[in-house]
């Protein structure tokens, strides 16, 4: 990963290059240091003002530290790695620490002011890292409502997880992002992006303690008599992350 990083221009993967050369780490904390700073990188890829295109037609970040402020790694930890990244829960629920530890090493060494340094804290608040262990595990019980044995998925028989909606005729569905309204015992009332509000949602006693009041979750819901049950689901985002 960090012979990737380094091909950018950029300041900012340069000093992650110098800051991953400069600390010692056992290998596999090694590389989930590289991963996490090496993940944000590509998430500033996305700005198609932020790159310059090769004569091979390779993206490379060209803005510096001098562009972002603060929102870029908010953006990162709370809509770009939770949509992007498939793999261990651990890139994550790390993630935060790492880059504290990195922005606070660039600040030691010149790469940007105390007002940089200082946004770019309040991005990253010492509870950032418990948030995202509560926003994942939050995600992974709404996944569960819909599929009782989802670990049929891994053990190669996925006929064995049986959707709510093969099981019974739903009268009307929703989906999209849904923002968390108010609770009803172990059911939620949820509003879209239009403003439109459905419920009551059936969720659990597990995943209503979880979830807090503003946080956005992408679902597909359908409506079963009076109730409404979750059919699909994506991820959970806390609140002011999606809209």
């Amino acid at each position: 990963m960090i012979d990737q990083i380094e091909r950018h221009p950029s300041d900012i993967a340069q000093s992650a290059v110098k800051y991953l050369k400069s600390v010692k780490l056992s290998e596999k904390t090694r590389r989930l240091y590289e991963d996490v700073l090496g993940l944000f990188v590509d998430s500033l890829l996305y700005d198609p003002s932020a790159v310059i295109e090769t004569d091979n037609g390779e993206y490379l970040l060209k803005e510096n530290w001098d562009a972002y402020y603060g929102d870029a790694i908010s953006n990162f930890l709370d809509w770009w790695l939770p949509r992007k990244w498939m793999g261990s829960d651990t890139i994550p629920a790390r993630a935060p620490g790492v880059l504290r530890k990195w922005v606070k090493w660039c600040f030691e060494n010149d790469y940007f002011g105390k007002e940089r340094y200082e946004d770019l804290l309040d991005s990253l608040p010492k509870g950032k890292s418990a948030e995202v262990k509560r926003l994942q595990k939050a995600g992974e019980l709404l996944y569960s409502l819909h599929s009782p044995n989802p670990g049929a998925w891994m053990t190669g028989d996925p006929d064995k997880v049986v959707s709510i909606d093969r099981v019974k005729k739903h009268s009307e569905h929703a989906e999209g992002y849904m923002r968390v309204i108010r609770f009803e015992k172990d059911s939620a009332y949820l509003k879209n992006e239009e403003g439109k509000e459905r419920g009551p949602v059936m969720l659990s006693r597990d995943l209503v303690k979880l979830l807090k009041i503003g946080d956005v979750i992408n679902v597909t819901i359908g409506r079963f008599g009076k109730s409404w049950k979750v059919m699909e689901s994506g991820n959970v985002y806390a609140e002011g992350t999606i809209y």
